[in-house]
């Protein structure tokens, strides 16, 4: 890695240490249990389509250069945009993850193909030494941090020798919406589209378009929310601890090609380019100042 994460001010001894080791980012024992949920659940299916239609809308692969996702986990979006002829590097903070990344982008893309692209291990919460990057992804990631807007700072001074270089961002949305979900997966905050569109502006980066998404599934979040909140009223349940606990992990065929289908006119609405009033998730692009 490229250095350890320093805890935020005032930190315990242990959240220190936890910090260092990412374990008070993300509970890196998940990444061994994410490849079939990744591959065919109908939030990681519909997420990917549209980061590919907005990327394809943005930077088509011959203008696009050579890009990075930094928090790729075990590298299902990178693969994804570098079988549509993208060249993606995958970085991430845990070891782990970018060997699991590794062997499955040779199993998707062929030995030639996976021996071209950098699997990297990259603490962002560190300035970046990477100089030949002309885009970064960070997809679901600064919610994971304490400090967001260090981790856009230091991607924009990395992109700094680029003209046009751009950032991809997205993020869980509306603090209202928060759930045992953004808990286990040690959130530390949902944003709104004001809120992600200042944070890019104060780091440096000035925003070509944003939009929510996974429009249907804000009602349902809302409605699940509203049950999850009457039921602790009467009786309050055990807390789900793990990813495996959690109705959203559910990998059910029907449910992911139903949810997909409804899914479907949401992204033929943002693959022309258009935007989404609200959402269960954000997503930012902007160019670097």
């Amino acid at each position: 890695m490229n250095g350890t994460p320093s805890p935020p001010s005032g930190i315990t001894e242990r959240g220190a240490d936890d910090a260092r080791s990412g374990a008070d980012y993300f509970d890196s024992s998940e990444f061994s249990l994410r490849a079939t949920i990744e591959d065919t659940h109908y939030w990681h299916v519909h997420r990917r389509a549209v980061l590919l239609d907005a990327l394809r809308g943005f930077a088509p692969p011959e203008a696009a250069g050579r890009l990075l996702e930094i928090g790729c986990g075990i590298g299902t979006v990178t693969t994804y945009l570098n079988e549509h002829g993208y060249t993606v590097d995958y970085g991430d903070f845990f070891p782990n993850a970018v060997g699991i990344a590794k062997e499955r982008a040779t199993a998707r893309l062929g030995e030639k193909v996976a021996s071209e692209r950098r699997f990297l291990q990259v603490d962002a919460t560190k300035p970046l030494p990477f100089k030949d990057y002309q885009g970064v992804f960070l997809l679901d990631v600064i919610e994971h941090l304490p400090d967001d807007m260090l981790v856009l700072e230091n991607v924009r001074r990395m992109l700094d020798h680029a003209p046009g270089a751009f950032v991809f961002v997205t993020v869980p949305a509306f603090q209202f919406l928060w759930s045992p979900w953004d808990d286990v997966e040690k959130h530390k905050r949902r944003y709104t589209k004001k809120q992600l569109e200042s944070l890019l502006d104060r780091a440096g980066f000035e925003v070509a378009r944003s939009t929510y998404f996974f429009t249907p599934l804000f009602f349902a979040a809302a409605g699940v929310k509203g049950l999850r909140a009457v039921r602790s009223a009467i009786a309050r349940g055990p807390e789900a601890g793990h990813i495996r606990d959690l109705a959203e992990s559910k990998n059910v065929d029907s449910l992911n090609k139903l949810v997909t289908f409804v899914h479907g006119p949401e992204r033929r609405w943002l693959g022309a380019r258009r935007a989404l009033p609200f959402g269960t998730s954000l997503l930012a692009i902007a160019r670097a100042r």
